[in-house]
């Protein structure tokens, strides 16, 4: 501050020079005295005496400040100057978070009515944000926090779906959050929240997308509390993933869907999931050629169907089934094999993780784990198989996975390669201490490391086959 009061006294063409170069010098520094900076920057301009220096401040320099603070710092500061206040509509990245609407200092803990006020204001920044067109450049990602409260969501939904379809934003990042932080609150206050969520969305049977002019390519749900999500129109779309879903019933149904190539389904089925007819969702796919199927350790949630199966998995070039728990049969997978007549790649992946205990706890929760109950006999295709590569991760010479594995290689006449990994590392077993494998199960159930033991796991394989050409590879 004395530098900058004797600066005042100096001709305007000196101080013009010494400002620049002290801006230099303050964007060069920049760390988590941003706002500090902005602040200055501003009032810098603000006092008009030497204010012909910040026009020798780029756009790029002065966006770089901006993207190091908040919103709400950006908006009241361009308020300060003409030369900033087209600014905040040039950010490639936004940041929305509703505590920075609440006033201050805002009580502890929030009430309803502040948590109103401050979706008010939030509401008219995205409006005002995203309501009219931006030109001049496009959001890379979007981050929003809202509260659930009123009807505001009512509004804002529009407002951003109309930003993605007419390419201003490009990611959306959404979460919808509560007065405290998660590591703040008590199992019971996570559970009440989760309630208060799920009854947000329970009024709506489905979730409906219908935009057949939108250019969205790759849709990721998590922990999503939609009763269904109807994929009416996309066709843009290519790749889709929904971690975890609460519904008990069917998650998912396309209609015009052209362009899905990849679809991954990740979810450990709770005790109320009755389960849904994989065919039922992939009816009026035309192109999905990657398929991935995730328990995560828990009941294998697809019915037991088989060529209800062969018009969907028409264009089906890798099928992945992970999460399979380590004690299940897996015979039944061969009639998913026999449905996708396309099928080069076939990948499985077992499931077994001392970090989550069977606990009274984990069954009330999930339900008891049970074999799945598919006949194979039942369904047997006549064309022969185009599968060339077999993979399991989390192998061992366990008899469910030596049975499948010979069945698999004397149904394949065109497989080429079988490979065999250990298990992925966990880090929350880990964390846990958990004795590594060969220390706490038998044989059997341990991946073969040295190569006497490999080469005996082969025989086991082969065995009745002399002349066996498919290769056996052991990986990490």
């Amino acid at each position: 501050m004395f530098i900058y009061v004797r600066l005042l006294f100096l001709p305007v063409y000196v101080v013009d020079l010494l400002w620049s170069s002290l801006v230099l010098v303050y964007v060069r520094l920049i760390t988590s005295s941003s706002a500090f900076l902005l602040f200055f920057f501003s009032f810098r301009i603000w006092t008009t005496r030497i204010g012909s220096a910040s026009s020798m401040l780029t756009d790029d320099i002065l966006l770089s400040i901006m993207e190091r603070v908040d919103i709400t710092t950006c908006v009241r500061t361009s308020v300060l100057s003409n030369r900033w206040k087209h600014l905040p509509w040039l950010l490639r990245e936004l940041n929305i978070d509703v505590k920075r609407f609440l006033s201050v200092p805002s009580p502890n803990p929030i009430e309803v009515k502040q948590m109103d006020e401050a979706m008010a204001s939030l509401t008219k920044a995205i409006t005002s944000f995203l309501a009219t067109s931006r030109s001049e450049a496009t959001i890379k990602r979007l981050q929003l926090r809202l509260y659930l409260v009123n009807d505001y969501s009512d509004a804002i939904g529009p407002i951003v779906s109309q930003a993605i379809d007419t390419g201003s934003v490009e990611g959306l990042d959404l979460a919808i959050v509560d007065e405290k932080e998660p590591d703040d609150c008590r199992d019971e206050e996570m559970l009440q929240q989760a309630r208060t969520v799920d009854s947000f969305f329970s009024g709506f049977s489905a979730w409906e997308i219908q935009a057949p002019d939108s250019k969205l390519s790759v849709l990721e749900l998590s922990f999503c509390c939609l009763g269904e999500l109807k994929v009416l129109c996309l066709p843009k779309l290519e790749r889709l993933r929904w971690h975890t879903w609460i519904s008990p019933k069917r998650p998912l149904s396309f209609d015009v869907v052209p362009s899905l190539k990849e679809l991954s389904l990740v979810c450990g089925a709770i005790v109320d999931h009755r389960g849904f007819m994989l065919s039922e969702v992939l009816k009026d796919t035309t192109a999905v050629h990657n398929l991935t199927l995730n328990f995560q350790g828990e009941r294998i949630w697809i019915k037991p169907e088989g060529k209800q199966l062969c018009t969907a998995f028409n264009k089906l070039r890798k099928l992945s089934l992970h999460g399979i728990f380590v004690e299940y049969d897996l015979l039944w997978t061969i009639v998913l094999l026999e449905a996708a007549t396309s099928i080069e790649i076939f990948d499985i992946e077992i499931w077994e993780h001392p970090c989550i205990l069977d606990t009274e706890g984990r069954r009330q929760t999930f339900g008891e784990r049970t074999n799945p109950s598919w006949k194979v006999a039942e369904f047997k295709s006549c064309k022969e198989w185009p599968l060339k590569e077999f993979q399991i991760t989390g192998f061992s010479p366990m008899e469910q996975q030596i049975t499948l594995i010979r069945a698999i290689m004397q149904r394949a006449s065109n497989l080429q390669t079988i490979i065999l990994k250990d298990y992925q590392t966990c880090d929350y077993c880990e964390e846990i201490g958990a004795l590594p494998r060969c220390e706490r199960l038998p044989p059997e159930r341990v991946f073969p490391k040295g190569k006497g033991e490999q080469d005996t796991a082969v025989e086991q394989l082969i065995r009745d086959m002399p002349d066996c050409n498919i290769q056996i590879i052991f990986g990490n």
